[in-house]
């Protein structure tokens, strides 16, 4: 290879690598020579969205640090095993920078660039870094973060090294046609569209509370359609649709981009890619936050939107008919008032556009 090698580290979620594709684009434009290998997790999740893309893609066995005093063993084994995969790939490969993109796969290949004198930053587009990226920033040149507040979570020392750029987004996201959307997902230009989603890997309790609802949302057949993203191994768990609502479902998308275009409001979680996502595409939502998180990440994620007036936020409160009459209060009060929707699509059109994407593949490849 000729030109220059870039590493992108992280994944096991799409909320990971998502954002880390749209800065190897860039970094692609840039430098058309350029090779690009990602390290990912083992997870198939990250196969299905690595595959079909031409990059090189190199699975490690890292896994995440255990909760408890078991798995310490196994953790400790594939740490190892993971650190000289990363000290081989430094070696023959010569880098001439990493990007981390936050969680523990990206560790062992941040590690070594850093100890070698390699260019090396790290995406954290929660609003809250987690464990990972606050042990890895001492390892860092740089720290990419979606949200200004985010430099005050970090330690003293590192805080010099946050930049405020915003969650890198994929260029083939933006500018799909309404159009091609409504045919792809063979969907009718006449209804609006309701899209459910919860991330790459799917979202269980809202894909049972929409099921729960399914008989109530009848009454809107006439002027809505859903288009329902179920995730990886969960389309079995929606029951079928009613006899005259209109709803496509499948349990993985790769074509997010004419999803986003044939949306008129999207029902979802707040991972940090969603909330960029939704930015950059102009989509009001009402969004159902992971709640599991002990920092709350995902309800700070969410406060953005919510502080523009182009979301609402509805607790998930895991049983289903908690979430079933929330979101009768909240989502479909939406849907039957074109004139508060209205509202929050024209607060979800008026949000910046971002340019992280080429700001941070500009630093890649030796800018300031």
């Amino acid at each position: 290879m000729s030109g220059p090698v870039f590493f992108f580290a992280g994944g096991g979620t799409g909320g990971h690598l998502y954002p880390g594709l749209a800065v190897a684009g860039e970094v692609q434009r840039l430098r058309p020579d350029a090779t690009i290998v990602f390290a990912c997790s083992s997870r198939d999740i990250d196969r299905r969205i690595l595959d079909p893309l031409d990059y090189a893609v190199v699975p490690q066995p890292v896994r995440p640090m255990p909760r408890g005093l078991r798995g310490w063993g196994s953790f400790l084994l594939a740490w190892r095993r993971s650190a000289l995969l990363a000290a081989d790939m430094v070696r023959d490969l010569r880098p001439q920078a990493v990007l981390g993109l936050g969680g523990y796969a990206a560790a062992p290949l941040v590690r070594r660039a850093s100890a070698k004198g390699i260019r090396a930053g790290m995406l954290n587009p929660d609003a809250v870094p987690g464990i990972a990226n606050r042990l890895l920033a001492r390892h860092t040149d740089a720290i990419f973060a979606q949200f200004a507040s985010t430099a005050d979570a970090f330690p003293a020392r590192c805080r010099g090294k946050v930049r405020h750029t915003g969650c890198p987004v994929r260029r083939e996201l933006l500018g799909a046609s309404r159009d091609e959307a409504l045919k792809h997902f063979d969907l009718d230009g006449a209804r609006r569209t309701l899209l459910v989603f919860g991330a790459s890997l799917g979202a269980a309790s809202i894909n049972m509370a929409v099921a729960a609802l399914a008989g109530e949302m009848e009454r809107f057949a006439d002027s809505w359609q859903v288009l329902h993203v179920t995730g990886q191994s969960k389309i079995d768990s929606v029951t079928a649709p009613g006899a005259r609502l209109r709803v496509r479902t499948v349990d993985y998308c790769h074509r997010m981009d004419l999803a986003y275009a044939a949306a008129d409001l999207a029902l979802c979680r707040s991972g940090a890619s969603t909330i960029a996502e939704l930015t950059a595409t102009g989509t009001p939502a009402v969004l159902m936050p992971y709640p599991h998180h002990r920092d709350r990440q995902q309800y700070l994620n969410a406060q953005q939107l919510v502080q523009a007036g182009a979301a609402l936020v509805v607790d998930d409160r895991i049983e289903p008919a908690a979430n079933v009459a929330q979101l009768r209060g909240t989502l479909l009060a939406l849907m039957d008032d074109p004139a508060r929707l209205a509202a929050l699509h024209a607060a979800a059109r008026a949000q910046p556009g971002q340019a992280a994407a080429g700001e941070i593949a500009n630093w890649l490849c030796g800018g300031g």
